[in-house]
């Protein structure tokens, strides 16, 4: 594929963004939420950042529901744009560089939890001193997401905020493929702690805010049911009902680094038990922020049941039937983040709920406008043979993608035609793990999908 005519479509997209979504005149919006004048700051880890397929960068950044919704509202939003090349993963510095030293207001940073949001600081003076993903975000501040959002509301401009923050504090209980026993989960008391500490300082810097909670992780793309594993492999492996594999250990299995019998290790399968306990977490989490956001006088965004109904009653737009599930086209390639089209539905859900609670008139998205995004859409299956077109060359999964059978449809409306991007895969270099190296294997599969 030519990596320069990707870039280039992506960089004509990203200037139609502004035209495709008619900035809403402040005839339309209530004098109780008052736009004016101010600066968005989006806050919140790798979804809100702009991951997809396991890295961040500028040929992803662009299409983050912050950016939409920006973008509608005709608000300003700084974007710290990240250059990668065809083997960067969020959270390297290695390949991937700062493309503008300019500070940033979407400064949501991967892997963020809710104490991190508050405590996790780039101390990186120089660019060359950028060593981790918060100080690529982060540069040229100084400081944490919470502390870089109160000195440029207290200092700089007015501003209004999305925070989207918690799905980490339950995503490692399903991201931990090799330990899969719903253990890795933020406790109540610590959630509680911290998230309070940030609705209270958001509340306290007086810009307006909006909150969100946490989708029920159990039901992304991630996850593997019997009968998906079945579809990718050819064999029935059999899954007690109600469990689930990963993406990640289907993944190990073909690029032949553990043989197929840890489908039936469970470390490897999520029980029912472990799907309970992670559910009932995420529910608690999600009373907690609905009950801080009233407290605050916050809207908070229900993307959990935004999920819910997109994974039970999946969408058909533009002619083409999406779902939740693995290549599915609500997410990119490592099941976890949403892709273009996921995040333009997310849109949609911010206005519903910004509009609900202030009483305001913001449009909806128009259908054409999604349309379009579905149809330019590098993760969505638009002709229903398994393979979607991909970002060949803008990060590691996405250069492997091909070689994986999962991308590198050149006409993703022809089926007939499907596979031919395949051959780039052979172009690439890189080293495999040795077979039956579990740790590696996992340390290596987690870096390509992007979690931790």
């Amino acid at each position: 594929m030519d990596i320069s005519i990707q870039k280039a479509a992506a960089v004509l997209f990203s200037i139609l963004i502004p035209l495709l979504l008619p900035a809403a005149g402040q005839s339309q919006i209530i004098n109780t939420l008052d736009l004016d004048n101010k600066v968005l700051i989006v806050m919140g880890d790798s979804i809100s950042e702009g991951v997809q397929s396991g890295n961040a960068s500028l040929d992803t950044q662009l299409y983050t529901y912050g950016n939409f919704l920006a973008s509608h509202l005709n608000m300003p939003l700084a974007i710290p744009y990240i250059q990668s090349n065809y083997t960067g993963v969020v959270g390297s510095a290695t390949g991937r560089n700062r493309l503008n030293a300019n500070v940033a207001t979407n400064i949501a940073v991967s892997g963020a939890d809710v104490n991190s949001l508050l405590n996790q600081r780039n101390d990186a003076l120089t660019a060359e001193e950028i060593n981790s993903e918060t100080d690529m975000v982060l540069f040229p501040w100084l400081g944490s997401q919470m502390e870089v959002a109160e000195y440029i509301t207290a200092n700089i401009v007015p501003t209004f905020v999305l925070c989207w923050i918690g799905n980490n504090d339950v995503l490692s209980a399903v991201t931990s493929f090799d330990q899969l026993d719903a253990s890795q989960m933020t406790t109540v008391e610590e959630f509680q702690r911290d998230f309070t500490d940030i609705v209270i300082r958001l509340h306290d810097i007086g810009s307006g805010a909006v909150l969100a909670n946490i989708p029920d992780v159990t039901s992304i793309a991630f996850l593997l049911d019997n009968e998906e594993l079945t579809k990718i492999f050819g064999i029935n492996f059999n899954l007690p009902e109600g469990s689930y594999t990963t993406i990640a250990a289907a993944m190990v299995v073909k690029l032949g680094l553990f043989d197929n019998s840890i489908f039936q290790d469970p470390n490897y399968i999520l029980d029912e038990n472990e799907i309970a306990a992670i559910r009932e977490r995420t529910a608690v989490f999600n009373t907690y922020i609905a009950e801080m956001g009233v407290e605050a006088g916050f809207p908070v965004v229900d993307i959990n049941s935004k999920f819910n109904e997109l994974a039970l009653n999946p969408p058909v737009v533009a002619d083409i039937q999406l779902s939740s599930g693995w290549l599915g086209g609500l997410f990119s390639l490592d099941g976890v983040h949403p892709s273009n089209t996921g995040h333009i539905l997310i849109t949609t859900e911010f206005i519903n709920t910004i509009n609900n609670f202030y009483g305001t008139a913001i449009p909806q998205i128009a259908p054409e406008v999604i349309d379009i995004v579905v149809l330019s859409d590098p993760h969505v299956d638009k002709d229903g043979d398994g393979r979607v077109t991909g970002r060949f060359g803008t990060g590691l999964l996405e250069t492997m993608g091909p070689f994986l059978g999962l991308s590198g449809d050149l006409d993703d409306f022809n089926a007939e035609v499907a596979g031919a991007a395949s051959d780039n895969a052979g172009a690439v270099s890189y080293t495999l793990p040795a077979a039956g190296n579990k740790a590696e294997a996992a340390r290596f599969v987690k870096e390509i999908l992007g979690v931790r």
